[in-house]
């Protein structure tokens, strides 16, 4: 019940978390300086069933304008960058990440198992092996918002805003479940 509680405060407050982008949880290095990398599989946007198209033209149109014009992410300023892609395989892996912190009631890159998003990224059938992916990043906000909010909340927060405007990804989804809000960013290499 206190893990319950401790939620219901956490929503007040609008909890926000960001992780910088590939940790690289891998004995291999991987390349900070991308090349032509071009959108990989499963790049297509997702039947209805899984996301409405109107949705993923929302959150594409917006993601892509501040990358497009550039933008202040707190004290610093992000130039203009290149449109992502959505892809499905990068939804797959918010999705299930949204279901799992809101059916086992946590908030957190990492999940109680020792889960995280190099390991969501293997499931859902992004990458094989840390050689197959250039670069990664995930942001997770919890609160009852729509889309459009979910993005302002992110766009506020220097390190969120910063993740969004990297410009080594190529690639990008968005996902909830009840509260519980995953953005994830990838790059692959072909």
């Amino acid at each position: 019940m206190l893990k319950y509680s401790t939620q219901v405060v956490l929503c007040l407050f609008i909890v926000l978390s960001a992780c910088e982008p590939n940790v690289n949880e891998s004995l291999e290095p991987v390349p900070t300086t991308p090349t032509d990398i071009p959108s990989g599989n499963g790049s297509n946007p997702p039947d209805a069933s899984i996301e409405t198209d109107s949705t993923i033209i929302l959150a594409l149109a917006k993601i892509n304008a501040l990358r497009q014009k550039g933008c202040d992410c707190g004290n610093q300023s992000m130039l203009a960058t290149s449109s992502v892609t959505w892809n499905t395989k990068l939804y797959a892996a918010a999705l299930a990440h949204a279901k799992d912190m809101h059916l086992n009631s946590y908030f957190s890159h990492t999940s109680p198992s020792g889960e995280n998003i190099y390991h969501r990224l293997i499931k859902a059938g992004y990458i094989s092996t840390t050689s197959a992916v250039l670069t990664y990043g995930e942001n997770i906000a919890f609160g009852k918002f729509d889309l459009e909010t979910a993005i302002q909340k992110w766009l506020e927060s220097p390190s969120h805003c910063a993740n969004i405007m990297r410009d080594s990804y190529k690639e990008m989804a968005i996902a909830h479940d009840g509260n519980y809000w995953v953005q994830v960013f990838g790059a692959q290499r072909e």
